[in-house]
């Protein structure tokens, strides 16, 4: 028997042999107390647990329903500093060719570059971990350019990299698919289907599309939230973060938004099938920089998907398709320093629209923050701290069939000093600029 540690890189590939899953790429932290593997379907009935190892967006997902009688409990902390309650399973893993039984937490990690985590509880007196040490198994020597399109220059210039030993591929901002929200966010290629965390260097040849920066930086969030790796860091900054921007960031923070999906006008005026069969009709299409409901359609043919197109389209105008929730309303939720000061109920005029905007006509009313429940004020709360507002208009809808709640969007300047109830606004932002001065 091996008892000796056995030296391990920080990235490495483990196996589960009780259920012949080969090859799951896993990071390995010692800064992690415990371990943690992907899972899904996971549900508890009369002392016995069930679970299905990974996703059904994962490669590794076989869909077997997993079933034990001995399992426990874990607390862990999420991003925000909050207590969350996780189950605890014994597996045996093959790393590196050592087969362990390990105490192991069953977590979503949708939306995590590594669908396992090997934490130090699981390296003790088993394994040392060598960070020179480097699996290139996972293809983390393979460079992705992104370039706005394919052209010579950029062409000769990959392949003067290619004569250098470097493996680079190209891909331009066009052949991109955002799918965001629902399962988890996840940005691909489209010709090839290769999600861009999976490369081991994003280099961003250039960053500003339609003459903005914000897909880009969107990108770069991402990455950064998946621990890849990208030049040049800078792009990461987006002083003024658009719908697509605050999608990644909230699903990626376990916020829950609709289910979305953003590609750029040509791959757009191409995809209305899979925009149909991934979204449903029907489904909203609106600008990622919009405001007061302007350019937002509810796209119910094919017809009408197009021709939102070309107008928005005239107007450089970047679209998001997102899955149409059906409501009764939305709130808004204004937050001052970090509490939700007011809330405004906003109702649709009549059903020839879809919007409850009172810029489109939607009527207003203030309600208590007693009205809706305390996951929501904290959502709110939450939402305005991700994009570090001290003042927001968190906009949140519920499904009125599956009663699930949504966020809409973050607003940095959700009309203080205009719109409804101007006075009770006032109150509410003097009264905290009278308590910043205080402290």
């Amino acid at each position: 028997m091996n008892y000796h540690p056995t030296a391990i890189g920080t990235i490495e590939r483990i196996s589960l042999p009780d259920y012949g899953i080969t090859d799951v790429p896993a990071k390995v932290d010692t800064g992690a107390d415990s371990s943690a593997i992907w899972a899904s379907n996971i549900a508890e009935h009369d002392g016995e647990l069930s679970f299905t190892l990974f996703g059904p967006t994962s490669p590794f997902y076989n869909g077997k329903v997993i079933k034990t009688r001995k399992y426990g409990f874990v607390t862990v902390k999420n991003s925000f500093g909050h207590k969350e309650v996780r189950y605890k399973v014994s597996l045996r893993l093959n790393i590196a060719g050592r087969v362990i039984r390990a105490r192991i937490n069953l977590a979503n990690r949708t939306n995590n570059r590594f669908p396992v985590l090997i934490g130090r509880r699981t390296l003790h007196g088993k394994f040392v971990v060598d960070v020179a040490k480097r699996n290139q198994a996972l293809g983390n020597h393979r460079v992705l350019m992104l370039v706005t399109n394919m052209n010579a220059a950029n062409g000769q210039f990959a392949n003067a990299l290619i004569a250098q030993g470097v493996e680079v591929e190209r891909a331009t901002y066009s052949q991109l698919v955002f799918n965001l929200g629902g399962e988890g966010n996840r940005i691909t290629i489209a010709n090839t289907g290769a999600d861009l965390s999976d490369f081991g260097l994003i280099y961003f040849r250039t960053s500003k599309v339609f003459g903005q920066d914000n897909v880009a930086a969107a990108i770069a969030q991402y990455l950064v939230n998946r621990n890849a790796d990208f030049i040049d860091q800078a792009v990461s900054s987006s002083p003024d973060p658009d719908k697509l921007y605050q999608y990644i960031e909230m699903t990626d923070h376990g916020i829950s938004v609709p289910p979305a999906i953003f590609m750029l006008p040509h791959l757009m005026s191409e995809s209305y099938e899979k925009l149909v069969a991934d979204l449903g009709l029907p489904f909203i299409l609106k600008d990622v920089r919009g405001s007061r409901g302007e350019f937002n359609y509810l796209i119910n043919t094919h017809a009408e998907f197009s021709r939102a197109l070309r107008q928005s389209e005239d107007l450089k105008k970047l679209l998001i398709a997102q899955q149409f929730i059906p409501n009764n309303c939305d709130y808004r939720l204004i937050t001052l320093g970090g509490q939700v000061s007011l809330v405004i109920k906003r109702t649709r005029k009549n059903d020839s629209t879809h919007l409850n905007n009172v810029s489109q006509g939607g009527k207003a009313e203030l309600v208590e923050l007693s009205s809706l429940p305390a996951s929501l004020i904290n959502q709110a709360v939450m939402s305005a701290k991700l994009f570090q507002l001290q003042i927001a208009g968190v906009d949140l809808m519920q499904d009125k069939v599956s009663k699930l709640w949504y966020c809409l969007e973050v607003n940095k300047a959700p009309h203080i000093y205009s719109g409804a109830f101007v006075n009770e606004k006032a109150a509410a932002f003097a009264n905290y600029l009278n308590q910043k001065l205080l402290t």
